[in-house]
């Protein structure tokens, strides 16, 4: 995985599995349990697979270690929940391990990192945005395409420098390598979010965590 060490310590690589494991059956009982049998959110849901484990596959791995690149972990969530999101994310993480060849002791915290804490931060957030703004079309689009999308793809940034360059890269190159990593997790923003509000406007069923009835109602009572 070009977006992680290439080398973690076994303790770290084992707290991945025991933390990973219980996380997916969870969501693989909760998407079970959710209706989701339109078939333009299953084409969306497997074609975000592929997107995203090719953006992953493209990253690029600097001279110290670390890799950059787009995560997509936060509009993912956005698109598809926080159950389909781990489960996407973490078949997206298991297609590039199986085709780029990576160490299959170090999924288990590929997972935890790309895959469960961008999905649960992302709904998270969402949730709090929901709860606290008005529900109004915009909110929506600029709350969550753009604020969560950064929230979380910067914090998820972070944690992945952190990591590489605590596991494998000298410590005096952490300020460098966290400063690329937010520009990066902005201009990620704007990008999810262009797509995040072409996805709402013109395909509002792609999306399944927009209620139309509720952002956008089609009439609304008489005072």
């Amino acid at each position: 995985m070009p977006l992680m060490p290439e080398i973690l310590p076994p303790a770290l690589a084992a707290a991945g599995w025991i933390v990973a494991l219980p996380m997916l059956v969870w969501a693989a009982l909760r998407a079970h349990r959710e209706c989701w049998h339109r078939p333009l959110q299953q084409h969306a849901w497997l074609g975000a697979i592929v997107a995203v484990a090719l953006l992953w596959s493209l990253a690029v791995r600097s001279p110290a270690g670390p890799g950059f690149g787009l995560l997509g972990g936060a509009l993912f969530a956005l698109l598809f929940g926080r159950a389909l999101a781990m489960l996407g994310l973490a078949t997206a993480a298991l297609l590039v391990t199986l085709l780029d060849g990576g160490g299959w002791i170090h999924l288990g915290m590929t997972i935890v990192l790309l895959a469960l804490l961008p999905a649960w931060l992302a709904t998270a957030l969402q949730r709090r945005i929901e709860r606290w703004l008005p529900h109004n079309v915009f909110v929506f689009i600029i709350g969550n395409g753009l604020f969560v999308t950064l929230a979380t793809t910067a914090a998820i940034s972070v944690l992945a420098m952190t990591l590489a360059v605590a596991t494998q890269a000298p410590q005096h190159l952490l300020s460098d390598h966290l400063a690329y990593a937010l520009l990066l997790a902005w201009g990620e923003a704007l990008l999810s979010g262009m797509l995040f509000s072409a996805l709402v406007i013109f395909a509002p069923r792609a999306v399944r965590t927009y209620d139309q009835d509720l952002y956008l109602p089609m009439s609304r009572s008489a005072p």
